[in-house]
């Protein structure tokens, strides 16, 4: 090895380190009970084997959006009783860190049921805070079989609901409506974005506005 090279390795391999350190994501870890249905508008890749007790998946720093469904099973009276409930959407903004999903664990079928009337999981942060997320049902009436969560989710976003995400490329190309009302184009943005909002949002942002003043 020539000097050249013995100099130049260690600082390659330093770079690549920063890199992959500058490139930081999140992880959300889950277990067998919990089914991955959609990650940001897309067919989930899932890391860990078949047999293995947790999952988990990696997402970009930011804003992201996931759709799952607690799936438990139950050993009763020598009978396996599957529950699967309603299908969960739900958006959420970290940066570099391990996430868990959590579930509560129920000792019968027909406890487990009431998750859908209160679907009480959280996410958990690498220092066991829980993160903030908004959360909806992603409903559909009629056959369940085959359903394209993937695209469910991107018709979702398109309505608005109180989990939906607005991709960078669609935010660009929103058209605002023009309103002689408005002086400028960042006046009927800020009108633009408050209406969509939901009330919380709302009274934090009029709440920040007052401390400003």
């Amino acid at each position: 090895m020539s000097f050249k090279h013995f100099i130049l390795q260690p600082l390659a391999i330093a770079f690549i380190g920063f890199s992959a350190s500058a490139a930081a994501d999140v992880t959300i870890t889950f277990p067998t009970d919990v089914e991955m249905l959609a990650v940001n508008s897309e067919k989930p890749e899932m890391n860990g084997g078949v047999f293995a007790s947790t999952k988990s998946i990696t997402l970009p720093d930011g804003e992201n959006q996931i759709v799952f469904r607690y799936t438990p099973v139950f050993h009763e009276g020598g009978e396996r009783n599957a529950v699967n409930t309603n299908a969960i959407i739900t958006k959420f903004t970290v940066s570099n860190t391990e996430l868990t999903l959590e579930v509560p664990q129920y000792r019968s079928a027909d406890n487990a049921k009431e998750f859908d009337k209160n679907p009480t999981w959280k996410l958990v942060d690498d220092k066991g805070n829980p993160v903030d997320v908004k959360q909806d049902k992603l409903i559909k009436n009629g056959v369940q079989l085959g359903r394209q969560y993937d695209t469910e989710s991107v018709a979702y976003n398109k309505k608005g609901g109180i989990a939906a995400i607005i991709p960078a490329s669609t935010a660009a190309n929103i058209q605002v409506p023009v309103n002689s009302q408005y002086k400028t184009t960042e006046e009927q943005m800020l009108h633009y974005w408050y209406d969509k909002a939901d009330k919380e949002t709302k009274q934090r942002f009029i709440q920040s506005i007052i401390q400003v003043k």
